[in-house]
């Protein structure tokens, strides 16, 4: 599959009521997301990722390697499966992160 990004050149016209053409006014400000946007997300059948849900996904992340950066470096500070929680719990919020970019389900 091509990812590499398109230009969108191609105009769709339809017509709605002025009622649902507020309504997806309402809804794509409410996500943070253009009209355009919300509008290609739900013909396309795929999740809206808001911007809120883009700004969480990088601190869980930036969380997640913050934990990887301050592990400590002294190997007598807990026993083998609280270090293996410590990196679980580093991987589980990077995961996480990279779900709600891809506007999966967590």
């Amino acid at each position: 599959m091509d990812t590499t990004p398109q230009r969108k050149t191609i105009q769709i016209k339809a017509r709605i009521t002025e009622v649902q053409h507020v309504d997806l006014i309402c809804q794509a400000q409410h996500a943070g997301v253009t009209l355009s946007e919300l509008i290609r997300q739900r013909v396309a059948n795929k999740p809206l990722i808001t911007r809120t849900d883009t700004e969480t996904a990088k601190s869980i992340d930036r969380i997640g390697r913050m934990l990887k950066h301050y592990y400590p470096k002294d190997k007598g500070w807990a026993d083998s499966e609280e270090r293996r929680k410590w990196w679980r719990l580093a991987e589980d919020l990077r995961r996480i992160a990279r779900d709600i970019q891809k506007g999966s389900k967590v």
